[in-house]
């Protein structure tokens, strides 16, 4: 069942792109961008790390030049461990499987084996300032190696808070993938947001995330939003889009139906 979108919810249409192509897996991790825009840039910064990093690892496959600088102070090889240790004592409770610790276990490998020249991971936290185990905005953008970039920021929350700086560096990121969490709770941070990155960048796709469900007006509780800086070329908006879009878009939890969004004219 299609769940319709009151209009006042018509900024976040989308505008028209013909190159869309899916990088990460086909569940959470994954997301939807430009290719002609992500083959035109060759530094991916990102904020949130986590377990799951293919979309980093699909990102470098795309050009040998191509780097990644990645922002995340919880994960090391202790997050790892920690993890593998929980699945192995739940095996005894019965809550977790083998297949469940390989992948732990595979986790790990992946881990020891990235490419340290090509993805820089930094463990520190992306907030407002500067200390032992914190980075700013500022500090980030200064040290930069490029100037044509992509930005993702999946940091459960803390989007509400870089966000804010990163608009001053607008120039240089061609794209900016994010997930915004807490919808229904932080709305009209989001409004404010998305009034100011609107300016001078298009969406250019959108997708609720399964796991978090719904608001009451029916806008995702999780929204994952795509980005196109204005710059690039004049883009149409879309007539009317429903998603999520058949075989580009698949449910961050693969074991639920998939969030449904549509949009009124």
């Amino acid at each position: 069942i299609k769940k319709m979108l009151d209009k006042s919810f018509n900024f976040l249409k989308p505008y028209e792109v013909n190159d869309l192509i899916r990088l990460g897996r086909n569940e959470d991790g994954g997301y939807i961008v430009s290719e002609s825009i992500i083959k035109s840039s060759n530094y991916l910064l990102a904020f949130g790390m986590g377990a799951d990093w293919s979309f980093e690892e699909d990102f470098l496959k795309l050009n040998k030049n191509n780097k990644v600088e990645i922002y995340d102070h919880t994960v090391d090889f202790l997050f790892f461990f920690k993890r593998l240790y929980k699945s192995i004592k739940r095996l005894f409770y019965l809550k977790s499987s083998p297949k469940n610790i390989l992948k732990k276990t595979q986790h790990i490998f992946k881990y020891v084996q990235i490419n340290k020249e090509r993805f820089i991971h930094i463990k520190k936290k992306v907030a407002l300032k500067n200390n032992d185990n914190v980075i700013d905005i500022e500090n980030i953008f200064s040290n930069l190696k490029s100037n044509n970039i992509i930005l993702k920021i999946d940091i459960e929350n803390y989007e509400y808070k870089v966000l804010e700086n990163i608009m001053k560096y607008k120039d240089i990121i061609k794209m900016i993938i994010i997930e915004f969490h807490e919808l229904d709770n932080r709305r009209n941070e989001f409004l404010s947001l998305m009034l100011n990155i609107q300016k001078y960048f298009y969406i250019i796709h959108l997708h609720g995330n399964n796991i978090s469900g719904y608001c009451k007006d029916k806008l995702p509780k999780t929204l994952e939003i795509t980005f196109a800086n204005k710059n690039i070329k004049s883009l149409n908006l879309k007539e009317s889009i429903s998603y999520p879009i058949k075989n580009l878009d698949f449910p961050n939890h693969p074991h639920m139906d998939d969030i449904s969004i549509s949009f009124t004219s």
